[in-house]
């Protein structure tokens, strides 16, 4: 079987359809020998920063000295770049034999799975038979009834709850929050970090439900003492002998991610993981994630953030208002999914930018250019339309200063495919 073909098969399966249960997903783990239990694993889940956390994590335990497998959702170049392994993704060729030897078991199973759930039994079955040591998982969609959620994990984290896939998970924080406290697994640490009183109560019951130990990131203070384009610095209490940490990712949201993953490591090290001070700074010095407060070039700049929901574009707004003081020099491009929230979205960001340039991904699942030039109408009095986003951003470039400044935002796959032209440029 190819790659391409490999693809066709995956393709078949419903790709956005929500199918809840977990039962589909355990017998097709079953069939291939339960590989989500034959090495450690991390759970992290919440609305917003649980790839960051993941990215974090990672590179943190590689510094360490371990073989470290990652599985996170959903891809933003290659299709590929959701199962990775020491920092490298799932081969072309291993995707290929793993779902033909697959394709027989998802044919035994007594209900058709969903893409995603193959897609997690891929992984869970690829990071077995590459020989991690550990691995970093993140939540798909909510947490209690997402096919990642069969592990035993060593701990698990929340990094926040917002609103976001109401359709899904319902219509309220505290309804959210019940389905991603759902993580949550007896005699293991639940790590949280500022959460509203009514969602603390939320998980608290939950922790005590399943006989979980809840675990605050309180006790960790860590404060930003300065940030340019490249990278932030942090001064740190309450991590063992770390004074000080620089890292990649410039968001002011990452301090919370940040306070979540030094709380971890904290808890890890208890269970036995060696992780030296040194591992720590190292690792993070050194971490990437792509397309969240990303600068993919310079003079002029381009920033580009996989904010979709209202809470990360108010992180991203404060961003911006931050590092670029002169609002004539901010420009927007914005492009967002059909089942999100354009509507707040875009009057948060009308605060702050002049003008919007609008378009659509190739997802399927992307709003219309006309219905997006209607919702941005309430808000922005210049707007442009573009026909793709190689086109918004191409069309910005050419009239471009130095000083100017665009930020892409609204969904990962704008995001994904602005960096893939502005790549590709280079």
């Amino acid at each position: 079987m190819t790659y391409q073909q490999a693809r066709q098969v995956l393709d078949r399966f419903p790709r956005f359809e929500v199918k809840p249960g977990l039962t589909r997903v355990r017998q097709l783990l079953a069939l291939l020998g339960q590989p989500q239990f034959a090495h450690p694993t991390i759970h992290v889940g919440g609305t917003n920063g649980k790839g960051s956390v993941v990215a974090m994590l990672d590179a943190v335990l590689r510094d360490a000295g371990f073989r470290v497998g990652r599985f996170t959702s959903p891809e933003l170049i290659d299709f590929r770049d959701r199962i990775v392994v020491n920092g490298e993704c799932i081969s072309e060729v291993e995707l290929a034999a793993a779902v033909e030897r697959m394709a027989p078991m998802i044919e035994a199973l007594d209900e058709v799975p969903s893409q995603f759930e193959i897609i997690t039994a891929l992984a869970f079955d690829h990071l077995a038979r590459s020989g991690v040591d550990v691995s970093v998982i993140e939540v798909g969609l909510g947490g209690r009834f997402d096919a990642t959620n069969v592990i035993s994990p060593e701990l698990a984290i929340l990094t926040n709850v917002t609103l976001d896939h109401q359709a899904i998970l319902g219509d309220t924080v505290e309804k959210i929050a019940w389905e991603k406290a759902g993580i949550a697994k007896s005699e293991r640490s639940f790590i949280v970090g500022r959460l509203p009183n009514s969602v603390l109560a939320i998980v608290r019951a939950e922790c005590k439900a399943v006989g979980a130990h809840l675990v605050s990131a309180d006790g960790i203070s860590v404060e930003r003492v300065s940030r340019d384009w490249d990278a932030a610095v942090y001064e740190v209490n309450g991590c063992g002998g770390i004074r000080t940490l620089r890292l990649p990712l410039i968001g002011l949201a990452q301090r919370d991610n940040l306070t979540l993953v030094l709380a971890a490591i904290l808890q890890l090290r208890a269970r036995g993981f060696g992780i030296p001070d040194e591992a720590v700074v190292e690792g993070l010095k050194s971490v990437c994630w792509p397309g969240r407060m990303e600068v993919i070039r310079k003079k002029p700049t381009i920033v580009l953030d996989g904010a979709h929901n209202p809470a990360a574009i108010q992180a991203l707004a404060s961003d911006v208002v931050d590092l670029v003081p002169d609002a004539g020099r901010r420009f927007l491009l914005y492009g967002t999914l059909a089942d999100k929230d354009a509507d707040t979205s875009l009057e948060i960001l009308s605060a702050i930018f002049p003008s919007v340039g609008i378009c659509a991904s190739q997802s399927p699942r992307s709003l219309p250019i006309s219905q997006l030039a209607e919702t941005a109408g309430r808000y922005f009095r210049q707007i442009t339309q573009y026909h793709s986003v190689a086109e918004g951003v191409e069309s910005w470039l050419a009239q471009a200063t130095p000083d100017d400044v665009l930020v892409v935002t609204g969904s990962l796959t704008v995001v994904g495919e602005a960096r893939h032209w502005v790549m590709g440029e280079r």
